[in-house]
């Protein structure tokens, strides 16, 4: 590598700060010559400006995507770092046709999505946000009906559809409940890996079929719709169903459906098209909640993704492996 390695932000100052803490900062500057972020608002022609020189690129949400004929404009160009999560609205196959090295700070997103989906675990099975709302409005029946719902984290079967990054963190989270037997389906899950996990690995019926089912599979052709009136219906009464993956993974008008047939809990953070329409039947189903893409980094997990990225360029500079390399082969599979 030359003496000085050019870091490039290709982001706006807002998401800068967003993303980063000011000591992470400092610590980029010391060991780069770091480029950017882009001006408020930029152009095609200052992000090839940016790109001219940088042996690094690092990315986050709101960067343009980097296609073969921007790529011309970066002769130097070794590893794009994402500061964010799914690389794929950044990059095309290009990148790795040229060679370069891809890693992501999905994993650090992960933490934040996995504590939103196991506190709603917890809180959906105690009832609280409809015998909440009851208790307030004084509705002493619905109380005592809700009250006899109550369940807690433990003695049950808990579904988990996907054993991505965030599906992992889910399970390494659930280890910490009372008596839980764990059941996963992911195709691409190997008996050793699930052995490792400490999961049951089953087909996507029998994790349907368990009584709290947390959806973290990607977007891709082979899981659409994959969660449709037909798998839906094994969610047993009174079962639990948690969407913080994308919303195309569910068919919402089958699950209205589903909600407005028989005890049925659902907490969506994800919707396809997101936000719902103003009339969309999801805001009216029984026993829904609606949060608006909040699961995943906001706040302190965002820095933490930043604080990736950056120890991922801190690897690329002493001449080290990435940590978090996305692959050619893994790109199609990821979120």
């Amino acid at each position: 590598m030359p003496s000085r390695t050019i870091v490039a932000l290709a982001m706006s100052p807002d998401m800068c700060k967003r993303m980063f803490r000011i000591e992470d900062l400092v610590r980029l500057h010391a060991m780069a010559s770091v480029r950017g972020p882009l001006p408020v608002h930029h152009t095609i022609d200052d992000y090839r400006k940016l790109l001219a020189e940088a042996h690094v690129l690092m990315t986050g949400w709101g960067t343009p995507r980097l296609t073969a004929p921007l790529l011309v404009d970066a002769p130097r160009l070794k590893l794009v770092t994402h500061s964010a999560g799914s690389v794929k609205g950044v990059l095309d196959d290009s990148v790795y046709e040229r060679g370069v090295r891809v890693t992501t700070a999905a994993s650090a997103n992960a933490t934040a999505v996995a504590q939103y989906t196991v506190a709603m675990m917890v809180s959906m099975l105690k009832q609280v946000p409809w015998i909440g709302a009851a208790y307030a409005r004084a509705d002493t029946d619905d109380v005592r009906r809700r009250r006899g719902a109550v369940r807690e984290l433990m003695d049950m079967d808990i579904g988990i559809i996907g054993a991505s990054r965030v599906g992992r963190e889910v399970i390494a989270m659930l280890k910490q409940y009372p008596r839980l037997t764990i059941k996963c389906y992911d195709p691409y899950l190997s008996p050793a890996d699930a052995e490792q996990l400490g999961v049951i690995s089953v087909s996507l019926q029998d994790c349907c079929r368990c009584e709290v089912v947390s959806v973290h599979a990607p977007n891709i052709p082979e899981t659409h719709r994959m969660l449709n009136a037909r798998t839906l219906s094994l969610l047993p009464d009174h079962g639990i169903l948690i969407n913080t993956a994308r919303g195309a993974l569910l068919d919402e008008d089958a699950l209205v459906a589903e909600l407005n047939r028989r005890p049925l809990y659902a907490c969506l953070d994800v919707t396809d098209p997101e936000p719902p329409a103003q009339d969309s039947t999801l805001r009216s189903a029984p026993n829904l909640i609606l949060t608006p893409h909040i699961a995943g980094a906001i706040q302190q997990a965002c820095r933490d993704m930043g604080r990736l990225a950056i120890e991922e360029v801190t690897r690329f500079i002493h001449g080290e492996p990435p940590l978090h390399e996305v692959t050619r082969d893994m790109l199609p599979t990821q979120a």
